[in-house]
Formats: C-alpha cells, structure tokens, sequence
C-alpha cells in the first residue's frame, strides 16, 4: 500500500497524499521507495503535492518530505506543497522549513509556482 495517489497535470504531475499514518510511520520504507520511485520514473518531475489530508507531521515525515524535496530537485525538477493543514503550516513555521519548503494555499497556486518559466 503506497498511502498516495498520482496524476499527470499536464507539464506537472499531482501527488496526493491519503493519509499522515504512512508520511509518519518511520518504519515505512515502503512509502519512501515508492515516492521515490516516482520521481525516478520523469526526467525533470514538477510536482504539486496535496498535504490536505496530513494533519500531524512527526519527525519521520518532516524527513520523508525533505528527502522527497533533494530527491526532486536532484533530477532538475521542483516540488510544491499545498492545503497543508493549520497545525501542520505551524509546525512548519516553527522548525523554519517554511521558508525551504515551497508551499501554496491551492492547487492552482502550486501549479503556478510549480511549471518551469519557459526560456527564449
């Protein structure tokens, strides 16, 4: 069981994560190979992630979604996290990841921020 749920966006790609049980399961190297795998599988992933269903985050899912992050942008992509959960945004705020993670308020604002600016 994989606990996330993908689609294409066109130029971006949709990660929707289903719960916080398996992003918080330290034990859920399942879940941290498949995302992984994921993003191996696109050249260049652009990525706009649905944290709306994550209303806790412990220290393994703070490490999951860094290593989710260096994963990314290791392959020339970008990730963008968005309807991440009050309690979750503070936690954020708190641990200052806020300013490392890119985070929207929305679908649409993530893709926004997400799709590369084409060059001329």
């Amino acid at each position: 069981m994989s606990n996330f749920i993908t689609r294409s966006l066109g130029d971006s790609l949709s990660l929707v994560f289903e719960s916080a049980a398996g992003l918080n399961d330290f034990r859920n190297n399942t879940l941290r190979d498949a995302l992984y795998e994921f993003v191996d599988e696109h050249e260049k992933p652009f990525i706009v992630a649905d944290l709306a269903s994550v209303d806790y985050l412990s220290s393994s899912g703070v490490a999951l979604l860094l290593g989710l992050k260096r994963r990314v942008e290791s392959r020339g992509g970008k990730i963008v996290y968005f309807n991440i959960q009050p309690i979750v945004k503070d936690l954020l705020a708190v641990m200052k990841l806020d300013r490392f993670f890119d985070l929207a308020e929305n679908e649409a604002q993530a893709l926004t921020m997400v799709r590369p600016v084409p060059s001329a």
